[in-house]
């Protein structure tokens, strides 16, 4: 499949970070775009405005015309989809995001970013990197990246930068020329089975490498043992990220999670014989990263200082309130946290709750719950887990409520607030921004 040879492509739940990054690449390659999505959003009114792609709000039959060379579908999408539906009807051929993401790959000198936590600032850091020295790659990315202020980058080189997921298994679709694993913990549980089965499937994964293929990833990691040596045995370069951990490195960005991410970036940089030293300097005065990835917002009416994350696993949390306090040792933390999705929180409630624990005052809102169905009794399955005497717990059962009961506190620029949560939680900081 060559999608640049298309004329006029429809995508399905185009809302969708991967899949609006996914449109901005066509729509840059002279393809007339259209797209549908259930909800208006500021990803939809970004394309409508500025990349002249006309949106469906609702699913319709009508959406989808003769004029249609083909139709692009979210992983989320079902095949009974009625614009699937009336797209196989008039034989316009499909493809979902992942496998378009694949076919752009095999065409591409492919960076692909992998692993559980770090995917989207290691894949911005290294797309800022090569741009900065030159390298112009093409990326798409799992995030709005503030200097670029899209998620997807143009570029004119042959080098392609994205991130590859594992979820369902979506990046066997991706062939690479470097591979980046940044660690593997035990997640997506409402897929795998294990970390057992997690490794395996970035074992199958090193397979898609093209060439003799190079693997950058920290050796030391003990879950990643069964990877590499399966990467020895295909006989791929391995480039141990590990040796370029400084604790010392101080990046524009707190966080010792993000010194993982900038040597990972470093080990990339060693691939491609770029200048170690530029990168460094790069990443330690430059780098500004992507949107809710500890994203500065602002500051509150009593001058609280506000932040933003995605974080949305145990790990991600630990790495993000360990940051916190290395940065403003001086401050207490206010996390207002929103957990994302049901299964995740069941199979890792006791580890959320210890580690939620480690902040001073803690906002718990109801389960964002994304593709799950609702299950109202466990909007707040986190809260008989959490011991009230390590941390002061306000439960949030009216969110609609939130800005007057915060408010009401008066929290000074003694304290950080933070919003965490890979759903619409960032929404409730803009509510207590000055």
């Amino acid at each position: 499949m060559n999608i640049l040879n298309y004329k006029k492509v429809h995508f399905i739940g185009i809302g969708g970070i991967g899949m609006s990054a996914m449109a901005k690449y066509l729509r840059h390659h002279n393809i007339e775009v259209t797209g549908s999505d259930l909800v208006e959003s500021d990803i939809t009114s970004d394309l409508i405005h500025n990349y002249n792609i006309p949106i469906y709000i609702g699913v319709l039959p009508e959406n989808i015309t003769s004029e249609h060379d083909a139709v692009i579908y979210s992983p989320a999408v079902p095949e009974h989809n009625i614009e699937r539906q009336e797209a196989y009807n008039r034989k316009i051929p499909e493809f979902s995001y992942p496998e378009l993401l694949g076919a752009i790959s095999s065409t591409l000198t492919t960076i692909a970013v992998s692993g559980t936590n770090g995917k989207t600032t290691t894949t911005a850091m290294i797309i800022e990197s090569m741009k900065h020295l030159g390298m112009d790659p093409t990326g798409i990315v799992g995030a709005i990246l503030q200097k670029y202020n899209s998620n997807f980058i143009a570029g004119q080189s042959e080098y392609f930068v994205t991130e590859a997921c594992e979820y369902k298994e979506s990046f066997l679709h991706i062939h690479h020329d470097i591979l980046v694993i940044t660690n593997i913990t035990e997640d997506h549980l409402d897929y795998f089975k294990n970390l057992e089965h997690i490794q395996k499937t970035f074992e199958t994964f090193l397979n898609n490498k093209k060439g003799s293929g190079v693997l950058v990833c920290n050796t030391q990691l003990k879950e990643l043992e069964p990877i590499i040596k399966s990467a020895k045995l295909l006989q791929m370069n391995i480039i141990d990220y590990g040796q370029y951990i400084d604790t010392t490195f101080e990046l524009s960005i707190p966080g010792a999670h993000n010194i993982q991410n900038a040597a990972a970036t470093l080990g990339v940089m060693e691939a491609l014989g770029l200048s170690i030293a530029e990168t460094k300097e790069y990443l330690a005065k430059y780098f500004r990263g992507p949107k809710r990835r500890m994203e500065h917002v602002g500051i509150t009416e009593y001058g609280a200082i506000l932040f933003d994350d995605y974080a949305h696993n145990p790990e991600g949390l630990e790495y993000l309130i360990q940051g916190l306090r290395d940065f403003y040792p001086e401050k207490k933390i206010i996390m207002l946290f929103e957990p994302h999705l049901y299964s995740r929180t069941r199979d890792f409630k006791e580890s959320f709750a210890k580690i939620l624990e480690t902040v001073d005052i803690l906002y718990l809102f109801p389960t964002y719950r994304a593709r799950e169905e609702h299950v109202p009794e466990e909007d707040f399955l986190l809260e008989k887990n959490i011991d009230e005497h390590k941390v002061q717990l306000y439960t949030v059962r009216q969110p609609e409520a939130f800005k007057e009961m915060f408010m009401s506190q008066k929290y000074d620029t003694n304290y950080i607030v933070i919003t965490v949560g890979a759903g619409d939680i960032w929404k409730k900081g803009l509510e207590i921004k000055k």
